[in-house]
């Protein structure tokens, strides 16, 4: 059984009077432990399929299906665990907490799931060791570089063991060596934690490093290599 799938999933956006038709009928499947590259031109519906995929969005028709079940049919108990436990996010710019150190902004996951002090610390810890930032636990945002930055976004991402990390555009605003970086350590990750990552990029070379590039044109999926 696959971890994720969308079934004929279409996404009808109205403006003015007018359908705007950004995805029209994607079907599509990843395992667990898969990581995958969704590349594609701006506006062919990359972000548009991640922020549903996520359930930042509803689809106009067709279904997303979680370990087999659709995501429509979920409670409101079962939505929330999927957004709290189950699928861990990453976004272009890193959305730390300004007056949170990397730690404290690591630990904000576990802590809203309810987990004890102690144990938010402790894997908070290791996330940020295994991220390369073991020496910056007590520094604030402002105090790090945007590469740092987004190295604990990724970390914050992993505190509650999701099965599944969103990714849309992790690189958008590192420099090319911080880019090098952050394509290095998806690997590292998916490899040493056997998570699934679905990650939305125009970094040829990010793509270069996943297992599958799924390449979306025009709202369809176009190509798997």
């Amino acid at each position: 059984m696959p971890l994720l799938q969308t079934k004929d999933l279409r996404r009808v956006f109205k403006e003015t009077g007018e359908e705007l038709e950004i995805l029209k009928g994607v079907n599509f499947s990843m395992n667990a432990g898969e990581l995958v590259a969704l590349t594609g031109s701006s506006g062919s519906g990359k972000s548009t399929f991640l922020n549903l995929v996520g359930m930042l969005d509803t689809p106009t028709s067709g279904e997303i299906l979680f370990k087999g079940k659709a995501l429509s049919q979920f409670s409101d108990r079962e939505k929330d665990m999927y957004h709290r436990v189950q699928v861990g996010f990453v976004f272009q710019f890193h959305h730390l907490l300004s007056e949170f150190s990397a730690l404290e902004n690591v630990c904000v996951p576990g802590r809203i799931l309810g987990t004890s002090d102690a144990e938010c610390r402790e894997r908070a810890e290791m996330l940020l060791e295994t991220v390369g930032l073991k020496d910056r636990l007590k520094h604030l945002p402002r105090e790090l570089s945007g590469g740092e930055r987004q190295r604990i976004a990724i970390a914050r991402a992993l505190m509650n063991h999701p099965d599944l990390i969103l990714a849309d555009e992790p690189s958008g605003n590192l420099d090319e060596a911080n880019s090098a970086k952050l394509n290095e350590l998806f690997g590292e990750l998916n490899e040493k934690f056997n998570q699934a990552f679905l990650i939305v990029t125009h970094d040829e070379k990010l793509a270069s490093f996943a297992k599958r590039r799924v390449v979306m044109h025009g709202g369809c999926i176009q190509n798997v290599e």
